[in-house]
């Protein structure tokens, strides 16, 4: 019969009917797949892990071999940790781990082991990016991993990155407080060397992978030096010295350091003085000879005596401000620098507020800078510098105030002295408080 269905048709439908697979598992393809709300252990192919792109230390793990032979023999010792952004579908690595991630998926690819694909690891879930960047800061600041150049533009770095977060422009004394809040601790000082050198050495720092901070802070009054014999001698503002004069010298440095392999602080100032003279059109030999007499004038001043009529340019002027707004700045009484033209240091130190004169460190900080720019009253009762407590504090290494207080005493001496003459101070600053 023609509706019958023969024994052999059934048998083949059964049989295709068995070769159809099960539903696929496309969960991992939804869109709106959520990561874990806390901190967890989770299973990952290592295909689905990506290194983090911004990891301030860029030259490769002199290490490499060994920690790769390490994870083939005895497998990853300690779990990477992850965080994924919004809206991305692959993970990056979150606190170091970049060079152990490269060795695994190099040995996926090699061998093909099951070892190296799939992988246990620490989710946590994502913060920010500023976040991610200072746990590779850390992270390589501890394994003693990190060149100075590296750190240096890893900071800088981060200080744009919090910029950005907080939509506001970070000075040194609050970006001090916000990378300490993050677990840096880096001060005034250092933050203000590694600022200038990624301004104004980036050549440099980019090709002589040995140069060290040092060498930076070697440099950075040498050529603060010939910066302000440019500015006497011409109107050149500073960004042109550095790109027309300084900068060419730079270059051919960097171009030389990967055939020589050796980077010398007082050739490169040397070239300096060169190439300024040669814009200047005046004998190398009367510049360097201009600049040791103005040392060493400047090496025979002392700080503690005052200099009657004594007067300086505009650039030793900002600079003197400078300091000295940091300093304030880091005992948190930056409000007593006002700007006063019309004196020889170019400012004045206006008194405290009530709550600030109790506090011991603010009056402390208050007392120098009054005394150091000749506005201090003869009567009045300066704090016991033979202190214990004041000496100990003078001489911590680790206390940004008092960094930055040898920093603006250095810069008074080079200065010439800027203190007003005997009998004028409390005249001065009776008017300066009567205005």
């Amino acid at each position: 019969m023609s509706g019958k269905v023969s024994v052999d048709e059934r048998r083949r439908l059964v049989a295709e009917s068995l070769r159809v697979g099960n539903p696929g598992n496309n969960a991992r393809d939804l869109a709106g797949q959520i990561d874990p709300r806390a901190e967890s252990q989770i299973e990952l192919a290592v295909d689905e892990i990506q290194p983090y792109e911004h990891n301030p230390r860029r030259a490769t793990n002199a290490k490499f071999d060994d920690i790769k032979e390490s994870i083939r023999t005895s497998g990853l010792r300690s779990p990477l940790t992850v965080t994924r952004r919004p809206g991305e579908s692959h993970f990056i690595v979150e606190a170091g781990g970049n060079t152990r991630l490269l060795a695994l998926r190099q040995l996926w690819t090699e061998t093909r082991d099951p070892r190296f694909r799939k992988l246990v690891v620490l989710f946590r879930p994502w913060r920010s990016e500023s976040h991610v960047l200072t746990a590779h800061l850390i992270e390589n600041e501890q394994r003693g991993e990190m060149t100075f150049w590296d750190k240096a533009c890893g900071i800088v770095a981060l200080k744009s990155r919090l910029e950005a977060e907080q939509g506001r422009t970070l000075t040194l004394r609050p970006l001090e407080d916000a990378l300490h809040a993050l677990g840096l601790a880096v001060n005034t000082a250092t933050l203000g060397l590694h600022l200038f050198a990624t301004e104004r050495l980036r050549t440099l720092g980019e090709a002589v992978t040995d140069l060290s901070g040092l060498d930076v802070k070697t440099m950075q009054p040498r050529l603060n030096a010939l910066r302000r014999y440019a500015q006497a001698r011409s109107s050149i503002s500073e960004d042109d010295l550095y790109a027309q004069v300084f900068e060419p010298v730079f270059r051919r440095i960097a171009q030389q350091y990967p055939h020589t392999g050796t980077f010398s602080v007082a050739t490169t100032c040397e070239a300096c003085e060169v190439g300024l003279a040669h814009h200047l059109g005046e004998p190398v030999e009367s510049l360097r000879l201009a600049l040791r007499s103005k040392g060493d004038s400047e090496s025979q001043v002392n700080p503690s005596a005052p200099v009657a009529g004594s007067s300086v340019d505009g650039a030793e002027v900002d600079e003197l401000l400078t300091r000295a707004r940091r300093f304030a700045d880091a005992v948190g009484i930056s409000d007593v620098i006002q700007p006063e033209p019309q004196s020889p240091a170019g400012l004045r130190i206006a008194t405290l507020n009530d709550g600030d004169a109790e506090d011991p460190a603010c009056h402390r900080a208050w007392c120098l800078l009054a005394a150091l720019f000749g506005q201090l009253e003869p009567n009045a009762a300066p704090m016991d510098t033979a202190a214990p407590a004041f000496l100990q504090w003078l001489v911590d290494p680790d206390d940004p105030s008092a960094t930055a207080f040898w920093e603006l005493l250095a810069c008074a001496r080079r200065s010439g002295g800027l203190r007003r003459p005997p009998g004028i101070a409390g005249e001065a600053a009776s008017a300066s408080e009567a205005a």
